[in-house]
This record gives C-alpha cells, sequence and structure tokens, in this order.
C-alpha cells in the first residue's frame, strides 16, 4: 500500500485513539477493585468539602497516596482505598504532609482554626490563610479531612512495614532462668548462653553513648542530640511487640542519628541486643545473678601503685560513667538508678565487700555482671584504666585498700590560673544552686552543709563542713583567688584523695556556677537567712488554693501525723529543731543563721505549698524533688501537730 498523507493521518489517528482508549477509557471501565475499609462514601458535607480541597489547589502541596518505599506514612494505598473516589485526588508534590491517614487525628475546629491561620500551629508553614473561604466552607473541608484515611484516633506507634510485619524473635538456645525463689541459681552460663552477652557487649558498644547504661536515653552523646533517644524504661517501649523493636533497630529512626543497624550487624546480633535491652531495662525482672568467681584470666593483683594520681584518675572514670547508677558516696543512690534491677551495690556494707580482692572488682568492671544492667567496661575502657577505677573503689567505698598519703594543704585540688579572678556571673541562679544541692550535694554535705549527710557518713576523709567555709576567707577571698573562683574550682575539678566529684564532668559551667552562688549566699556571706518575713503572710498562690487533705484520703490514701515523724527527723529538725523553734543542731555557726521558729495556725494548703516549693532566697528547699505527695501531707500533718494546732480538727 503506498503511503500517502491521507493513509499516514488516518493511522495515526487510530493509534492515537487505541492508545487513549487502553490507558484511559479501559481502565474506567474494567478498574473496579473490592473496596477496602479506608475507603467509604460521603455525604454532601465531605463531598462539598473534596471540591473545594481540589478547587482550591491544596492537592498541589498534600498528597494522598502513601506508597511501598515511604516509611512511618500508615499503610501502603491500595486500589479498594479510592473505590468512590472520582477522578482521584492523589496530589502532585509533598510540600506538606501526606493526609492520606489524616482522619480524626485531629479536631474538626483544629482544622478550620488552621486553615484560617496556618502559622498560629505551624510557625514554619508556607502554606496559605484560607480565611477568604467561609466559615461553611472551611466546615465542609473539615467534614472532608476529618473522614480521611482509617479514622483511627487512637495514639499508638506507627506500625511496622509489612516486610517486618509479625516478625518474632526466634527462640533462645537457653531458656531464661526462673524467677521461682527455690529455683537453682544460673549465672554466666545461662546469660552467655542465651545471646544476652553479646548484646551487652553490643549494647555498651553501640547503643550506651546515647541511650546510657542505664537505658534511659540520657547517655553522653544523648545530650547533644535534638531528638533525645529512646528511654527504654517506659512506654510505648516497655510494650512494644517484637517486630518493632527488629523494624526500628533495623532500619533507624528517620528524623533522628539512630543508625540502620542491618548494615554492619547480622539478624542475630540484632535480636541479641534488642533481647538485652528487653530484659534489662523495658521489662526486667529482679535475679540472682550467680556470678561466682572470677576465671583465670582475672585471677590477679592491681599491677598500678596506690598513688594520688592513680587514685584521682579512677575517680575521673567514676564521676564520668559510674556515678549515674552507683551515686557520687558509692551507696547505689545514683540519680539513673530508678527501674534498674538488681539494685546497683551498695559499697557501705563493708562487711559485704571485706572478702573482695582485687581480681573481683578488675572482673565485673571488666565483664559486667550476668543479668544485670551493669556494663562490661573492657570494651571502651583500657585494662590501666580499669585497674584505676578498681584503686578508687577500694580505697574510697569498700575502704579495703589504703589511701595514698594526703597532699600538702592546699593542693588538694586544682585551681586553674584563670579561675582565681573569677566572679558568678549576673544570671547565676541560687534557686537553681538550692534544688541542685539537694538532690547532687546534701546526700554527703548535709541539707545544712554539716557534712553529717545520710550517704557521705561512712566516707574518709568526711565531707567538708560549709559551714567552716567562712573561716577560709580573708579580706574576701580564699587565699589562693576569690571566693567565687575557689568555689567553682572546687566544684569543678573536686577535692583530691576524697570522694567529692569532679562535677565538671557532670554540669556545665551555667550549673556550677549557680552551686557557687548557693553555696556562698548560704555558707560564706549568709545573706539566705531564713526570717518571719521571708516566711510570708500565710498565703498560698493559685495552684494550691484548692488543695485538700480531705480529698486526698478520699481519693488516694490515709494521711498519718506520725508517719510524718520520721520525716521531719530526717527532712527538717537539723535545721528547724525538734519542737520546731529554729534551733537545730546543724545551724549552729551557720552563716545563714538559724530559721525562724515555725509560725502557730498555718493553714495545711499553706504548709503543704512551703514543704514542696520551699522559700524563695533562703535555705528553705523544695522539697518536691525528693518527697511523694504522701510523704508531703504526712509531714504536713505532723507540724501542724508540733505547732500547736490538731490534724483533722
Amino acid at each position: 500500500m503506498k503511503m500517502t498523507f491521507k493513509i499516514i493521518l488516518v493511522g495515526g489517528l487510530l493509534v492515537f485513539f487505541a492508545v487513549v482508549s487502553v490507558v484511559v477509557f479501559a481502565p474506567v471501565a474494567l478498574w473496579n477493585p473490592p473496596a477496602t475499609t479506608v475507603g467509604a462514601e460521603r455525604d454532601d458535607a465531605q463531598s462539598r468539602g473534596r471540591a473545594l480541597f481540589a478547587g482550591n489547589g491544596c492537592n498541589y502541596c498534600h498528597t494522598q497516596y502513601v506508597r511501598d518505599v515511604d516509611n512511618a506514612m500508615g499503610p501502603v494505598s491500595q486500589g479498594g482505598d479510592y473505590k468512590f473516589d472520582n477522578p482521584l485526588i492523589l496530589g502532585s508534590e509533598r510540600t506538606g504532609p501526606d493526609l492520606s491517614y489524616l482522619g480524626r487525628k485531629r479536631s474538626m475546629q483544629w482544622e478550620i482554626d488552621h486553615l484560617r491561620a496556618p502559622r498560629e500551629y505551624s510557625p514554619m508553614s508556607i502554606m496559605p490563610s484560607f480565611s477568604f473561604l467561609s466559615e461553611a466552607q472551611m466546615r465542609d473541608i473539615a467534614e472532608y479531612l476529618f473522614y480521611l484515611g482509617d479514622r483511627a484516633a487512637a495514639e499508638r506507634m506507627i506500625t511496622s512495614p509489612a516486610e517486618y510485619a509479625e516478625t518474632t524473635a526466634p527462640p533462645m538456645t537457653t531458656a531464661l532462668p526462673s524467677t521461682d525463689p527455690s529455683a537453682p541459681p544460673q549465672g554466666w552460663p545461662t546469660f552467655k548462653g542465651s545471646g544476652l552477652y553479646e548484646g551487652k557487649l553490643i549494647y555498651n558498644a553501640r547503643c550506651m553513648t546515647c541511650h546510657g547504661c542505664g537505658g534511659n536515653g540520657l547517655g553522653h552523646y544523648g545530650g547533644t542530640l535534638i531528638v533525645t533517644p529512646a528511654d527504654f524504661k517506659v512506654d510505648p517501649f516497655r510494650s512494644m511487640p517484637d517486630d518493632q523493636w527488629f523494624w526500628h533497630v533495623s532500619e533507624g529512626i528517620q528524623g533522628s542519628v539512630m543508625p540502620p543497624w542491618k548494615e554492619s550487624l547480622t539478624g542475630s546480633q540484632r535480636w541479641n541486643v534488642i533481647r538485652y535491652v528487653q530484659e534489662i531495662y523495658a521489662h526486667p525482672v529482679e535475679r540472682d545473678p550467680n556470678e561466682g568467681d572470677p576465671p583465670p584470666a582475672y585471677q590477679k593483683s592491681n599491677p598500678l601503685p596506690a598513688t594520688v594520681e592513680n587514685l584521682d584518675a579512677g575517680k575521673r572514670i567514676w564521676v564520668r560513667e559510674c556515678l549515674v547508677c552507683h551515686g557520687d558516696a558509692g551507696s547505689g543512690k545514683g540519680p539513673f538508678r530508678a527501674g534498674i534491677e538488681p539494685v546497683p551495690p551498695d559499697f557501705s556494707d563493708h562487711a559485704n565487700y571485706l572478702p573482695y580482692i582485687d581480681a573481683d572488682y578488675f572482673w565485673r568492671i571488666s565483664e559486667g555482671v550476668p543479668w544485670t544492667g551493669m556494663p562490661a567496661w573492657r570494651v571502651q575502657y583500657t585494662p590501666a584504666e580499669r585497674w584505676q577505677l578498681v584503686h578508687y573503689i577500694r580505697e574510697m567505698f569498700t575502704q579495703t585498700e589504703k589511701q595514698p598519703a594526703q597532699l600538702a594543704k592546699g593542693s588538694d585540688f586544682d585551681f586553674p590560673t584563670i579561675m582565681k579572678t573569677m566572679r558568678v556571673p549576673a544570671n547565676a541562679s541560687y534557686e537553681a544552686g538550692k534544688a541542685q544541692f539537694l538532690e547532687q550535694c546534701a546526700t554527703c554535705h548535709g541539707l545544712a552543709g554539716d557534712g553529717a549527710g545520710i550517704d557521705g557518713s561512712y566516707l574518709d576523709p568526711k565531707p567538708a563542713d560549709l559551714r567552716r567555709l567562712p573561716s577560709q576567707v580573708s579580706g574576701g577571698q580564699f587565699k589562693d583567688g576569690t571566693v567565687d573562683g575557689g568555689l567553682l574550682a572546687r566544684i569543678t575539678n573536686g577535692v583530691k584523695v576524697t570522694a567529692m566529684p569532679s562535677w565538671g564532668e557532670f554540669l556545665t559551667e551555667r550549673e556550677r556556677f549557680n552551686d557557687v552562688s548557693f553555696v556562698k549566699r548560704s555558707f560564706v556571706d549568709g545573706s539566705a537567712k531564713m526570717t518571719t518575713s521571708a516566711i510570708g503572710d500565710g498565703s498560698v498562690p493559685g495552684p494550691y488554693v484548692r488543695t485538700d487533705p480531705g480529698i486526698f484520703q478520699a481519693e488516694i490514701t490515709t494521711i498519718t501525723p506520725a508517719a510524718g515523724k520520721p520525716l521531719y527527723e530526717q527532712w527538717c529538725a537539723m535545721c528547724h529543731g525538734s519542737d520546731g523553734k529554729g534551733n537545730g543542731p546543724a545551724t549552729a555557726g551557720l552563716a545563714s543563721a538559724s530559721p525562724a521558729p515555725l509560725p502557730a495556725g498555718m493553714s495545711n494548703a499553706y504548709l503543704f505549698y512551703r514543704i514542696r516549693e520551699g522559700v524563695p532566697n533562703t535555705m528553705m528547699y523544695a522539697f518536691r524533688p525528693v518527697l511523694t505527695e504522701t510523704e508531703v501531707w504526712n509531714l504536713t500533718a505532723y507540724i501542724t501537730g508540733l505547732t500547736g494546732g490538731k490534724w483533722g480538727g
């Protein structure tokens, strides 16, 4: 056939219409996927809202289609999701978030307010205001958005993608030890056989810098991150299913520095570290670790001499790594100890640790303790560093090793030249320093600074009696620098051959200056006096106006004045005296002097408020961080009787 222009034109048109029929008309005629629960017929308001959504170009920025490569947007979209859509509104770009599963995630009023003023709810949004629409039109759009997707409003973790869905941990080759007290204890053999020892080593080497040795997301590097690492001790991690654990560990977490560990760890290794985190942090139980004796490789004596330098080096490691669980006094009361089972040991129990020799400590420091969160520090510290830590623990806490000779007076702490002339900055907070002193310092130095704190009484040398600081000051200065600089140096670098930590490894400079402000005003110049006027007129602020012991007793527990007596003796009597007259034994020689006598007739709400929140610009602490609500009420009841009132009268 001769190819004329007419034949070419007709043939081209036939091909064009054939392609259009196959690509456009045939799918419309033949496409009939089974409806899913995501797809649903719309009422009139939702249909009007859908038309307004498309007519105002919302789909230019917001898609409604989840692809199989998308992460954390919800289940992959299915054809049946769009059964009742004509035409489809899949969107063109993801300038804004995908809306496939937006339904009921926010209230309808939120959607209307967001349409009217987007930057009120997302300050960096480039979405224009749709306030030109009528209230009824914005309501229709909200109706449409409110019914998109599966309409599951419950708070939950994003479900695992298909390749991880319903994944479960493979069975352990060695069963977990029984929690039955009558069962024989199981230690290293079962711990290693279960894979948890390998999981511990992986966690210590790769995870601990962010998630911390306490599993609470407060590792050393974690504090530098915008997205805080996970705290495994709380939900959703306590109840998170295996498939989500494996998904997150394998693929990492978008928007964070959590790596995709599938790139460097085998599936078995990932499961072992997941099991370790689950057993030790997410849902621990108390177990007998049954450690046994150090193996032959660890049966050796400390090769390092007991010098001041080695002791000081061991202290630096203790403060950096051990203090958070074991506490600065080695009593097992570190700030991150909550939720750890078994609890960290109390090294003040000298009788229990008297038989321990160098090998016992070095082995436990190096390999950890089975069925516990005690890290295997050999993955991060050299043998010499671990031996230095052994010296510090034995000399300072268990006191089973002789300390090196004390330093010459005046050289017991590092005083950098730059600190000699430093002054407390104007923005240093006395109140913040007071809160830090209560939680971090009073356990050794005592609430009144008398060196008789509850955890430090066994230490040798004893914690410093801060009431004696004025005698060390001449002309407003320590002999080697300003009072401010001298206090900062001691807080920053600690005091050698003592348990006084080098807080510079744990607190920021601003926090340390806050401590300086509190110590200086309370124990040096005495400007933080507790006067009658400082106590106030008995009025309470708004949040405490409706504080009612009757409601507390009806809904929580009974308030018992007798239960408040030991609390008063522990937290109050050293300053306020056993009779509340302000003549407590720890106030002798205190620069801030004795507190004013406790007034009679204080209301329940006022007493409760003052115990919890303290008295500003005085040494009266806010005990909210260390006392429970029940303890504060019991203390309130006891003080009411102590000041002449009648509880319940």
